[in-house]
């Protein structure tokens, strides 16, 4: 008798929120780009894909494929997963390959796992895939066996050549080297743009429409009329900007807002600005220098300027993995406010619904060992915890486990807080470039003593 061996099946894994799950979308109220492009790049390579729940997965999949946005969904696969007896490491009858943007640190996940792939990963994903399928050991320069945890180096990969729901890749990293930003150190620059500057990048939403995200150089000389306009500046002073590698000068903040005012007495223009607070070395006068430049703006038609504020995580891959991590500074108990109110001009200071127990959490994750274990359980599975406000329960964990430990200072000579990544920017370089980034701003903690 001949037995025809029945085929692999391969599958995305649903696994947040519950109440969204659908067979046919994996990705409900997430516009997973990535995710799909992978997803695509199989079925091109005539691999079928479908989607499982984490109960499922037992039962429909032979091999799961799982996206990590970013290092949050770390916990949400571990709650989804780390109770299911058909996920545990000796009973796993399916194999697991994790990627995404947010893979930076597999630790956590490392027993619900057997593969991370790290970077950009559609030119080589249907044949790592087509391996496991096969029952061959796959191998890519990229991909981690978590059983060895061997050093991988970021894939970089060119432009994704298909369409996918609209959604055609046009360029991918950036050119500016913000020194905390693990997009830039992780993803080459490249593209028909090489200049960045040249035109403004529309981010592109898969739900259609999308507001324009721009540089401040390209503020400065804005035609276009728009009701709402993205630009970043990530630190209140130009000393955070110009040490962390933004070169946003504060004349520049006030020309752009004057500039965006240029083009209606009617209607007022909403200038959407993203921030990063926390940084090492930030301190209350870096606040009040940004509330005086902004105050000098005078704009002809009315602007609304909407600072949105999250919190500095140390990024692995980046020249400020080693840097300390701040969750209270005194000025950031102050949720919102108003900086400015004139008829021309409202300027609004406001911080994202992260809480510094998710900014603490986030950075467990991105710098967790194998002996962390514990507090990576506490995080997802106390019932104490879960039932805590923010500042109780990180009041709590810090009473088993010093949060210290996670937050402070590393020796940037001793190693990597992640020693098996690698990226197209040599380690030598990005040790360099910290080495003189923490010795400018030690020399200010010195001047202001």
């Amino acid at each position: 008798m001949f037995f025809i061996k029945k085929p692999k099946r391969v599958a995305f894994l649903v696994y947040e929120p519950k109440n969204q799950r659908r067979e046919d979308n994996s990705f409900d109220g997430n516009d997973n780009i990535g995710a799909k492009v992978i997803a695509d790049a199989l079925k091109n390579a005539g691999i079928p894909i479908k989607y499982v729940s984490p109960e499922s997965a037992a039962h429909d999949a032979d091999i799961v494929l799982i996206s990590l946005t970013s290092t949050h969904d770390v916990f949400a696969l571990l709650a989804a997963v780390a109770r299911l007896p058909s996920w545990q490491a000796k009973q796993r009858k399916f194999q697991v390959l994790a990627g995404g943007f947010g893979m930076q640190n597999p630790t956590a996940i490392r027993d619900f796992i057997d593969y991370a792939a790290f970077g950009r990963a559609h030119e080589w994903v249907s044949g790592v895939v087509n391996d496991m399928m096969q029952g061959r050991e796959p191998q890519h320069p990229s991909l981690m066996d978590i059983k060895r945890f061997n050093s991988i180096e970021i894939y970089q990969g060119g432009l994704y050549t298909g369409e996918v729901e609209g959604f055609k890749e046009e360029f991918t990293g950036c050119p500016l080297k913000c020194k905390f930003c693990h997009y830039t150190y992780a993803r080459k620059h490249q593209g028909s743009d090489d200049s960045y500057n040249s035109s403004p990048y529309v981010q592109t939403s898969l739900t259609g429409g999308g507001t324009p995200e721009v540089t401040w150089d390209q503020l400065l000389t804005w035609k276009q009329k728009a009701g709402r306009v993205r630009v970043a500046i990530d630190g209140f002073s130009q000393r955070l900007r110009y040490l962390y590698g933004k070169r946003i000068s504060n004349d520049d903040i006030i020309n752009g807002i004057n500039n965006m005012g240029s083009f209606s007495t009617e209607k007022a223009t909403t200038l959407m600005v993203y921030n990063i607070v926390n940084f090492p070395g930030e301190r209350d006068h870096d606040y009040e220098e940004f509330v005086d430049t902004v105050s000098k703006a005078n704009p002809l038609g009315r602007v609304i300027v909407v600072v949105q504020s999250t919190p500095f995580r140390p990024s692995l891959a980046t020249p400020m993995q080693w840097e300390p991590v701040a969750l209270y500074p005194d000025w950031s108990k102050r949720r919102a406010e108003v900086i400015i109110e004139r008829p021309n001009l409202r300027v609004v200071h406001s911080f994202t619904l992260e809480t510094p127990w998710t900014h603490a959490t986030s950075v467990v994750a991105e710098r967790a060992t194998p002996a962390d274990d514990d507090a990576i359980r506490a995080i997802v599975f106390s019932p104490k915890l879960a039932k805590l406000r923010a500042d109780k329960a990180l009041a709590v964990f810090n009473k088993n486990f010093d949060i210290n430990k996670w937050l402070a200072e590393r020796d940037i000579d001793t190693g990597s807080p992640a020693p098996w990544i690698s990226s197209y920017i040599k380690p030598d370089i990005i040790r360099k470039i910290a080495h003189k980034m923490r010795k400018e701003r030690i020399g200010w903690t010195l001047n202001e003593l």
